[in-house]
């Protein structure tokens, strides 16, 4: 195996010389706000590959979006900015500041203060528990952040799906202590919040079905979190599931030479049990 050393540097100076003078039209032009959907497709095709397992595919997506990260590193050290060394050096110093419990005070001392917060929480003798740790990278995200930012929850990229946003909004608030107690504390949280919107919809508050729509969404996402489930990838696969049970559902009524907007309720949940019957026994 090389020495990651060598392939980076190679990667590095191939971006640099399609951003150079006689590199590429395309990539000379681009700018930091025109490659962001590009870097975003990357990113939830690496998510695609973890979900399929296919991890040659995740590989190939993983160098798409490290070409990516290199590209705005090479137009930052073009402005002056910043170059991929001090993204390199920033990053370790962040996850060394922000796991004193590994590191220790002598190889961060700057985290001094972070690791007497983590012995605090810590049981004598004991390693620290995944919650601990937790609660303490909170804390010192806190102290780091102190002069840019009021709230805790500031720092959640405007720009994330909104069922993401919901799960992040509630461990951040967990992890100072905002939280259900329990898995039953948020089912009963669930059922208040379904019957409010029961109650908007008898009342037929546009405005306020909207806002109760939304409350059981938000606790919908946030069950994942006592569930160890990822929301968004949750839906991903239900949707993916429908995707697959409607599209043979489609096949079939061609088959039969069946127009499916002529379709009877009857006939529509018919074909829906036969599509969940025929996909779980090939499964």
């Amino acid at each position: 195996m090389k020495k990651t050393g060598e392939p980076l540097k190679k990667l590095m100076d191939i971006v640099a010389m399609l951003r150079g003078p006689n590199g590429c039209p395309w990539d000379k032009e681009q700018t930091y706000k025109d490659i962001n959907p590009y870097l975003l497709e990357e990113a939830h095709e690496i998510v695609e590959a973890i979900d399929k397992n296919d991890f040659q595919g995740l590989k190939e997506e993983l160098g798409d979006l490290l070409v990516h990260i290199l590209f705005h590193c090479q137009m930052a050290t073009e402005d002056g900015k910043f170059d991929m060394a001090e993204v390199m050096q920033n990053a370790s110093d962040k996850l060394i500041r922000r796991h004193p419990h590994v590191f220790g005070d002598d190889k961060a001392s700057d985290s001094a203060n972070s690791s007497n917060l983590l012995r605090g929480l810590a049981k004598p003798n004991l390693a620290p528990t995944t919650q601990e740790v937790l609660v303490n990278w909170e804390k010192i995200k806190q102290e780091e952040n102190k002069h840019k930012r009021e709230s805790i929850l500031e720092g959640i990229p405007k720009t994330i799906p909104a069922l993401i946003k919901a799960l992040r909004l509630g461990e951040k608030s967990s992890r100072v202590g905002f939280d259900w107690p329990d898995r039953k504390g948020i089912m009963l949280k669930l059922h208040e919040e379904l019957e409010e919107l029961k109650e908007a919809m008898k009342a037929k508050d546009p405005a306020n079905i909207e806002r109760e729509y939304g409350d059981l969404l938000f606790t919908m996402a946030n069950l994942g979190r006592f569930l160890k489930l990822d929301p968004e990838s949750s839906l991903r696969k239900a949707s993916d599931t429908f995707t697959t049970r409607f599209q043979w559902i489609e096949k079939k009524a061609k088959q039969n030479g069946e127009i499916l907007q002529n379709l009877t309720p009857e006939k529509w949940d018919k074909l829906w049990n036969e599509a969940k019957t025929h996909f779980k026994t090939s499964s």
